[in-house]
C-alpha cells in the first residue's frame, strides 16, 4: 500500500524519464481510480470535473493569443494610419491652400479693372485639375473686347506641385452705379492622385463703384393730370477722364405717353449725343403729353451708355439708369377748350379765318377754390398776334396770353364745390404758306383750396391743347381754241384745248385728283398734255385728272381736247364746256381732306392771241 502510493507520487515526467533509460520495458500498473478530494497543496489548480483529450488545452491558448494579438495590430495600424492622414504624411486640407486676389478695392464704374490671383499649394503633396473661378456681376464687359459679355473668369491650371504658388492677372471693365457695393465669388477646386474625391475652397472678393462714367439726371413733374403737357430736363454727363465717343440716351416710355417735342432728335427711342470731353455734358429737353386713369402710376426709363457703332445707335453698353415715376391725378379745376363745339385737342382750322375759342371751368373738389385764375397761352407760326380779342378776360401781348381772373370774372374770386363758368376769346389764322402751321394753347389753373390739412394751400393745374391749320388749294380753266371757226358757228366744229390748273398754297397734298363732267354735245377727244393722268367714263360721261402729290406752293397742269358742234339753240351765247370741275387731296401735315372748285371751261378763250369779247359766242 505504501509502495503503491508513492508510485502515484511519481509524476508523469519521472515516468518518462525511467522509461527513456530504461534498458527493459517498464510497466506501471495504475491505482484504481479513488473519489476526487481536495488537493492538499493551496497553489494548485482545481481541475474540472469534465474529462479532456490529453493536448487540447495547449492548442486552444495559442489560438487565443494569435487573435489577440492580430487585433491588436489591425488596431494599432489603423490609428497609425488615422495619425498619418489628418496630422502628417500624405494628408491634403483646403486650409493648407491660400488664395490671394490683389486689385482695387474703388472704381469708377465702366472702368477696366486689373485682378492678381496668387494660389499657393501648402499640402505636402501636388493638386491635380485644379480650377479658378471669378462670377463677374451682371454687365460686365471683357477688356479685350468691351462689345462681349463677360459673365465669369473660369481656367484650368493643370498641376500645383507641394509648396509651388500659381499667379495669374485678369482684367475686366465692371459697370455699377455710384455707391453700389459688389462682392465677387471666388471658386478654386482641385483633386489629388490617391483620391477621386474633388475639393473645393471658396472666397469672395469686395468692390465699391465709386462713380460712373456717364451719369445722367432726370428733372420732371411728379404729378399731373391726364391729358396734361409734363416737359423733362435730362442731363447727360461725363465723369471720365478721357473723352467718351458714341454715347447715346436710351428711354423706355409708359403707356400712354405721346412725344411732342424734343430738343434732340429721337431716332428709334434713343437720343444720340455723340462725343463728350471730360467733364463736359448735354442738356436734352423732351415734352409729350400722358393720359390715363386717375390715380395711376407712370414709369419712365433713362439709361446712357455707348451704342454700337456710329452707324447702330443700339445700347451696347448701359452705365446708369434713371427712373421717373409720374403719377396721374385728377385735376381740381377742369378746364376745356373748345371750338364750334368740339373739343379742341387735335383740331384743324382753316388758314386765313376767324376762329372763336370757348375755355370753360368747374371745381372738382369738395371745398371751395379761392381766387381762381385761368391763363391760356397762345404759340405757333400759324396765328394771327394782332387779331387777338377776349370779351372777359385780359390778354396779355408782351407773352400772348389771356387770364381770366376775379378782376375780370366774378365767379373766379369763390369757386364752391362743382361751379363752372366759362370765357372766350377770338382770333384769326394765317394765310396759308407757314411750314408745318401749328397753334399751341398752353392752359394752367391755380387757387387756394380751403378745409384740407396736411396738404399744400396753393394749388395748380397745367394742360396743353394743339391745333393744326391745314393748307389751302385752288382750282382754275383755261380754254383756247385748236381749230375751227372762231367765233363757234352753228353746225360747225370747232376743237377746244382745255387746261386744269391746281395749286397748293401750304404743305405737302398728296393724291390730288379733279373731276368734271362733259355735256352731252361735247365730244372727248383725249390728246392729254402734262402732269399726272386722265381718264375718261363714256358711259357717266366723267373725266378724272390724277396729278399727283403737289408740293408746298407748288402746282400741277394737265390739258385735254374736246369737240364742240353748236345747235341753232346755243346761238347768241357763250356754251358750257364742262361741268364744274372739283379737287380733291389730302394733307399730310394735318391729315384732312382739302377740296376746291373752279367755274366750268367755256367756249369764251380770254387768254387766245387777238381775243375779243364776241369771240366766245356762238354765231
Amino acid at each position: 500500500m505504501e509502495s503503491r502510493q508513492e508510485e502515484n507520487v511519481v509524476s508523469p515526467v519521472e515516468r518518462a524519464r525511467e522509461a527513456l533509460y530504461s534498458p527493459t520495458p517498464l510497466r506501471y500498473e495504475r491505482a484504481p481510480l479513488s473519489a476526487p478530494r481536495e488537493p492538499s497543496l493551496q497553489h494548485e489548480w482545481k481541475e474540472r470535473l469534465a474529462p479532456r483529450l490529453p493536448g487540447t488545452t495547449r492548442h486552444l491558448r495559442r489560438a487565443s493569443i494569435f487573435l489577440a494579438g492580430t487585433i491588436v495590430f489591425f488596431l494599432c495600424a489603423l490609428g497609425i494610419a488615422g495619425y498619418l492622414f489628418y496630422f502628417g504624411g500624405n494628408s491634403v486640407s483646403t486650409d493648407k491652400v491660400s488664395i490671394d486676389i490683389q486689385g482695387p478695392t474703388t472704381i469708377a464704374g465702366g472702368d477696366t479693372v486689373p485682378f492678381s490671383i496668387t494660389i499657393t499649394n501648402k499640402n505636402p503633396i501636388a493638386l491635380e485639375h485644379a480650377i479658378i473661378e471669378i462670377d463677374f456681376p451682371e454687365g460686365t464687359r471683357s477688356a479685350v473686347n468691351v462689345l462681349g459679355p463677360y459673365p465669369r473668369y473660369v481656367e484650368n491650371l493643370g498641376t500645383i506641385a507641394s509648396g509651388a504658388t500659381v499667379t495669374r492677372s485678369v482684367k475686366a471693365i465692371v459697370f455699377g452705379g455710384a455707391g453700389q457695393a459688389l462682392a465677387l465669388p471666388v471658386s478654386f477646386s482641385y483633386g489629388t492622385a490617391s483620391s477621386n474625391a474633388v475639393f473645393e475652397k471658396k472666397s469672395t472678393y469686395a468692390l465699391a463703384i465709386s462713380s460712373t462714367p456717364l451719369s445722367i439726371s432726370v428733372d420732371a413733374l411728379t404729378e399731373l393730370t391726364s391729358g396734361q403737357a409734363i416737359t423733362f430736363s435730362l442731363a447727360v454727363r461725363s465723369n471720365a477722364n478721357v473723352p467718351i465717343g458714341n454715347i447715346v440716351l436710351a428711354t423706355t416710355f409708359p403707356f400712354g405717353f405721346s412725344v411732342a417735342s424734343s430738343s434732340l432728335p429721337l431716332t428709334n427711342g434713343s437720343f444720340v449725343i455723340g462725343t463728350l470731353a471730360p467733364g463736359a455734358s448735354r442738356q436734352i429737353r423732351l415734352t409729350g403729353t400722358l393720359t390715363g386713369q386717375n390715380n395711376d402710376q407712370r414709369v419712365f426709363h433713362f439709361s446712357v451708355g455707348t451704342a454700337n457703332s456710329i452707324k447702330d445707335p443700339t445700347l451696347a453698353i448701359a452705365y446708369m439708369t434713371q427712373d421717373a415715376t409720374v403719377k396721374i391725378a385728377e385735376p381740381f379745376i377742369t378746364t376745356t377748350l373748345t371750338l364750334g363745339g368740339n373739343v379742341l385737342a387735335n383740331a384743324v382750322m382753316t388758314p386765313n379765318s376767324a376762329q372763336n375759342i370757348s375755355v370753360n371751368y368747374q371745381n372738382t373738389l369738395a371745398t371751395t377754390i379761392m381766387n381762381a385764375s385761368i391763363s391760356v397761352a397762345l404759340s405757333g407760326t400759324a396765328i394771327n398776334y394782332d387779331s387777338i380779342r377776349t370779351m372777359n378776360g385780359f390778354y396779355n401781348s408782351i407773352d400772348h396770353t389771356i387770364v381770366f381772373s376775379r378782376d375780370t370774372d366774378s365767379k373766379l374770386a369763390s369757386l364752391v364745390p362743382g361751379a363752372s363758368g366759362q370765357g372766350s376769346f377770338s382770333f384769326s389764322t394765317l394765310p396759308a404758306g407757314a411750314p408745318s402751321p401749328t397753334i399751341i394753347f398752353s392752359t394752367s389753373a391755380s387757387g387756394i383750396r380751403t378745409g384740407q390739412t396736411n396738404v399744400p394751400e396753393q394749388v395748380t393745374v397745367s394742360a396743353q391743347y394743339q391745333a393744326k391749320v391745314s393748307t389751302m388749294a385752288t382750282l382754275a380753266t383755261r380754254t383756247s381754241r385748236v381749230s375751227g371757226p372762231l367765233p363757234p358757228r352753228v353746225e360747225q366744229a370747232t376743237i377746244y384745248a382745255i387746261t386744269l390748273t391746281a395749286q397748293n398754297k401750304g404743305s405737302t397734298l398728296a393724291g390730288g385728283a379733279t373731276t368734271l363732267t362733259l355735256p352731252s354735245y361735247v365730244t372727248y377727244l383725249g390728246q392729254t398734255t402734262g402732269a399726272g393722268s386722265f381718264s375718261y367714263d363714256s358711259t357717266a360721261r366723267t373725266l378724272t385728272w390724277r396729278a399727283g402729290d403737289i408740293p408746298q406752293n407748288g402746282n400741277a397742269e394737265g390739258t385735254f381736247r374736246v369737240s364742240f358742234t353748236p345747235s341753232a339753240s346755243q346761238k347768241g351765247s357763250a356754251v358750257q364746256l364742262t361741268g364744274i370741275p372739283t379737287f380733291s387731296g389730302h394733307d399730310r401735315f394735318a391729315g384732312v381732306q382739302i377740296s376746291a372748285n373752279t367755274n366750268p371751261a367755256t367756249t369764251d378763250t380770254p387768254d387766245d392771241p387777238g381775243y375779243v369779247q364776241t369771240d366766245g359766242i356762238v354765231q
